[in-house]
């Protein structure tokens, strides 16, 4: 079971610049120790929502996290975490 955050925070990308290897929320350093999924997420248009590329990450500190980049502004969201 996924639970809702949906709050930014702060991303370090790997040296390829293309996942993240480290997320900052709530004062706390998370560092990704790898990549589980990644995926393409369309929003509503008529919202003006756009595309975001969301990932499933595992952490250092034990944990399964979905972050989300949005294209549009390039703001990082923490989606949820697994349970």
């Amino acid at each position: 079971m996924t639970r809702r955050i949906d709050a930014p925070v702060r991303v370090v990308l790997d040296r390829s610049g293309t996942k993240p290897a480290a997320f900052l929320w709530e004062r706390r350093c998370y560092r990704v120790r790898r990549v589980e999924a990644c995926w393409k997420q369309m929003g509503s248009w008529w919202d003006g929502e756009g595309e975001r590329t969301c990932f499933r990450v595992a952490v250092e500190a034990a944990g399964i996290y979905e972050l989300a980049h949005d294209h549009e502004t390039g703001q990082w969201f923490l989606m949820g975490v697994l349970d």
